[in-house]
């Protein structure tokens, strides 16, 4: 069977509008009696739920929250969860964390049947998984964390837990070859470096060590051209994966055309600075709401994600919208007018053998600057720090067109700067 759920993957677009309708209109009034912050933001909006009949009074009429505004509701009241926790802590069976790259991390209280579980399940569905695979599990972040696979159990699969950790990688290695499993779940960029130093200096083939994995699921930022290079040379089709605004994930499918984003689990928008819709294939921030969430349900929330939106049915034959990650509205740096991302940055460094792993923070005090100053890891030294940097500089002038400083640290030093999946892209300092 080609979806493990296909009545839903393969909704028509006017029946999954209808459901998501019927689900936004059941949750709010619940919502807004119990989530702190939500009442709070929409009374001062002057809007009630009995005020929303339809997706397009909610559309018109509901207001937004962000991640500043969590914080402050945080603060004001010494509520760790920022105003968004409906239910009993003794009701909560776990809190993850978001990553915390853009301010601290925030919790994020779940439980079973939470959104993230059958969208995991319907991506390791399709990417070939059935039930009696073994599947690896190296979680950081989003809300799943480590401690909680019983739903993998439950589906028929056996979960390999593992910390996400590079060191970790030859026991890994170990386990892969003795269980075989068909998913590689979660690589990161240190996870994939730790891989290639692993295979660099081992006499085994990584050809054999992954024979029997189907796919390995990439996360916590898009996977550079040079690793999906390496990815394929060692026999593994790579299907990237995102943060759905913290109410989900989602991936690619075998199509890697873009994100699914379940609309059974998520309402999904994509808005201009003003709150108005954006056209599919133009940029805009990306909003969600959750819609089967009964523990802490993020409620239009503006997530500072760039993206860009197309909601015709994906050639895999799923209907729910695609999108794709153009970046954080508040990582474009301005240098003397040239808008520059850090996506920007990742295709020039990994250029180079000493910075081959692509880290790299941006140095930016401000939003518009004069110069690009740029903080790049290294790793061995064809020559002097001074003339590594000259060569990365005038890459970056040649590209871009805009001048740089490069600052030259150990990779290790960078690695140490963040979660375990990645590090800050932009820093203040």
């Amino acid at each position: 069977m080609r979806y493990l759920d296909p009545q839903i993957e393969t909704l028509p677009r006017a029946e999954l509008d209808k459901l998501q309708e019927l689900r936004l209109l059941a949750m709010l009034q619940y919502v807004y009696d119990g989530n702190g912050l939500i009442r709070e933001v929409w009374d001062a909006a002057g809007v009630k739920p009995s005020d929303i009949k339809s997706l397009a009074d909610y559309r018109a009429k509901a207001p937004f929250i962000d991640k500043d505004m969590i914080r402050d509701y945080r603060d004001r009241n010494d509520d760790p969860c920022g105003g968004l926790r409906i239910a009993d802590y003794r009701d909560i069976p776990h809190v993850g964390f978001t990553s915390g790259t853009t301010g601290d991390p925030t919790p994020v209280p779940n439980g079973k049947g939470s959104a993230t579980e059958p969208e995991i399940l319907r991506e390791f569905w399709q990417i070939g998984a059935r039930g009696g695979d073994y599947v690896t599990y190296m979680m950081f972040t989003f809300r799943g964390g480590i401690n909680r696979t019983s739903f993998l159990n439950e589906a028929g699969f056996t979960p390999i837990l593992s910390p996400h950790d590079p060191a970790m990688l030859p026991q890994m290695i170990e386990a892969i070859e003795t269980y075989r499993p068909t998913i590689l779940y979660m690589l990161s960029t240190p996870m994939m470096i730790g891989l290639e130093k692993f295979f660099e200096t081992s006499d085994k083939d990584p050809r054999e060590v992954f024979k029997s994995v189907k796919g390995g699921v990439f996360g916590g930022e898009p996977m550079s051209p040079r690793f999906q290079k390496l990815a394929k040379d060692w026999g593994i089709e790579i299907f990237d994966y995102t943060s759905l605004g913290d109410v989900t994930g989602a991936m690619e499918c075998r199509a890697h055309n873009g994100f699914h984003a379940w609309e059974d689990l998520a309402l999904v928008e994509n808005l201009d600075p003003d709150g108005n819709p954006v056209p599919d294939g133009e940029m805009g921030e990306l909003v969600v709401t959750a819609l089967s969430d009964p523990w802490a349900p993020l409620v239009r929330f503006r997530t500072a994600d760039l993206v860009k939106f197309d909601r015709s049915p994906c050639s895999c034959g799923r209907t729910h919208l695609r999108f794709w990650t153009l970046g954080r509205a508040g990582d474009q740096t301005f240098i003397n007018g040239t808008a520059v991302l850090p996506r920007d940055i990742q295709a020039i460094v990994e250029q180079f053998p000493e910075t081959k792993a692509a880290l790299f923070q941006i140095i930016r005090p401000q939003a518009r600057m004069d110069l690009l100053r740029l903080r790049v890891g290294y790793d061995g030294l064809t020559d002097s720090q001074e003339a590594l940097a000259a060569r990365i500089a005038s890459k970056v002038t040649q590209v871009l067109g805009v001048p740089s400083d490069i600052e030259l640290v150990p990779a290790e030093e960078l690695l140490k700067l963040g979660p375990p999946q990645k590090i800050p892209r932009v820093t203040k300092s």
